[in-house]
């Protein structure tokens, strides 16, 4: 997958995706028997990758763990045995589940999608495996081991199999994740066999989304475990670990999940994307200016970001955003530099958020309107080649004094034919403001929701007014 092409990626959760063809063709789907009309589907929506979430072989002592969880009955009121299929981050094996076709069904899909010039991303989980991963017991040396008496002392963070003590995984901030053990970054065994895996996984899809990624960076991995993992090594993880992979497979695409304002470090050790957490932040509870002041760092870095709205871990876009809100939230989203990512049932403005253990969800009424506008906005921003034309922050001033703006964000794209200005007023009032332009220089005005429109109902001169979250998309001469 070409970085320099700025992927828009569209993420699916896996078991779910078959089921419901499933229900629908009433029989069992696995990769290897999806209708080419569902790919075909898939591709009229313009993504150049899809990440399938979920795939890998699931443990079931982790699913047994998660059996009588209060938060299951609430995503599925009739939630069954059959629905709970363990914790998809709970990973036992990196092979492909078989309910969902295992490896063979999923090299079938991904040849249906690369016919259709869309590419595989898949997950891959660095900080931790399954309490009944094979290195438990093979290979102990690659994870965190406590004692008995911490075991007696701290049941919550540390856990027996076999003979011996693990630690169970963790996120500094938060209390130990009960049903992973961890891994320990330091083992340079264990980062050879990571390389390996990887190599493997490498021929079977086309980047990896790699979860937490900042865990694994020798000096958070030393401020979580301390001298527990042994001495720092000299090389960090990530930079090993690509080069390692990238040796064999130099097109690799590598995405970080990261927080914490890590993202730069791991761009500087070898990651191509990293997740964009600060926008997504911003977007649903900040300001026009906490974007403004985001969206003006270089634009090489910027170009690195992924920007979304919403992922499976985070709450649906449409549960909380008002529809205005969520149209001018995906209007700045889509039209910042960088890579894109979509949520399977964002586009059809879905509310319910699903656990990643279940395999079904509940039925939810797909909002029209918001569907026809993420329609409009996808082939808006295909058919002018935003991300491939060179875009540029502008200065919208309030006109008090030349001030910036605290309610209208603005930036142009240009391509050799063609200019573009995008403003939306990122509030819940009326506002006004003055953008770099000449009125005469206006070829015509566009709004995702209304199509075609008249620059004398926004424009006057330089100065330009917007609605409550309005936005307006202006073309103007070369």
């Amino acid at each position: 997958m070409n970085i320099q092409n700025k992927p828009t990626i569209y993420e699916i959760n896996a078991p779910i995706f078959l089921n419901e063809i499933g229900i629908r063709e009433q029989r069992v789907v696995t990769f290897a028997s999806v209708p080419e009309s569902d790919w075909n589907t898939l591709a009229e929506q313009g993504i150049d990758a899809v990440w399938f979430m979920g795939v890998w072989k699931r443990s079931p002592v982790a699913r047994e763990m998660a059996k009588d969880e209060p938060w299951l009955k609430a995503a599925l009121p009739d939630v069954s045995d059959e629905d709970l299929l363990g914790s998809a981050y709970s990973i036992q094996d990196y092979t492909v589940d078989e309910s969902l076709g295992g490896n063979e069904g999923l090299a079938i899909a991904r040849a249906e999608l690369e016919k259709r010039g869309i590419g595989l991303v898949l997950d891959y989980v660095p900080n931790h495996v399954a309490i009944d991963h094979l290195w438990a017991t093979e290979h102990p040396e690659y994870l965190l081991q406590g004692t008995t008496e911490e075991l007696q002392a701290g049941p919550g963070a540390f856990i027996q199999v076999g003979d011996t003590v693990f630690a169970k995984a963790k996120d500094p901030n938060f209390e130990p994740w009960s049903d992973v053990l961890q891994i320990n970054a330091f083992s340079p065994e264990l980062r050879q066999e990571v390389i390996r895996t990887l190599q493997t996984i490498a021929g079977m899809c086309d980047g990896v989304r790699c979860d937490m990624a900042m865990l694994m960076m020798n000096t958070i991995f030393t401020g979580t475990w301390g001298s527990r993992a042994g001495a720092v090594p000299d090389t960090d993880y990530w930079p090993q670990v690509i080069s390692g992979v990238r040796s064999m497979s130099p097109d690799f695409l590598f995405l970080a999940e990261v927080y914490w304002n890590k993202e730069e470090a791991l761009l500087d050790q070898g990651f191509d994307l990293c997740y964009d957490k600060k926008l997504y932040d911003y977007l649903l509870a900040g300001t026009a200016h906490d974007i403004n002041k985001h969206i003006h760092q270089p634009v090489l870095y910027q170009n690195h970001l992924l920007r979304f709205i919403e992922n499976h871990d985070e709450d649906r876009a449409a549960s909380v955003y008002s529809f205005d809100k969520h149209t001018a939230a995906a209007v700045v989203m889509a039209t910042l530099p960088g890579a894109h990512m979509y949520h399977e049932g964002e586009r059809e403005g879905r509310k319910s958020h699903v656990p990643v253990h279940l395999g079904r969800r509940v039925a939810e009424v797909t909002d029209e309107s918001l569907k026809d506008f993420y329609t409009k906005l996808w082939a808006f921003t295909a058919e002018h080649s935003f991300t491939q034309a060179k875009w540029k922050p502008l200065k919208v001033s309030s006109g008090v004094l030349h001030r910036e703006s605290h309610s209208i964000l603005g930036w142009s794209w240009t391509t050799e034919t063609s200019c573009f200005i995008v403003c939306v007023n990122y509030s819940a009032e009326a506002a006004h403001g003055r953008i770099p332009l000449d009125r005469k220089e206006v070829i015509g005005a566009t709004q995702i929701i209304d199509g075609a429109i008249e620059p004398s109902k926004f424009l006057h001169g330089s100065r330009i007014k917007l609605d409550a979250w309005q936005h307006v998309i202006i073309e103007v001469e070369k």
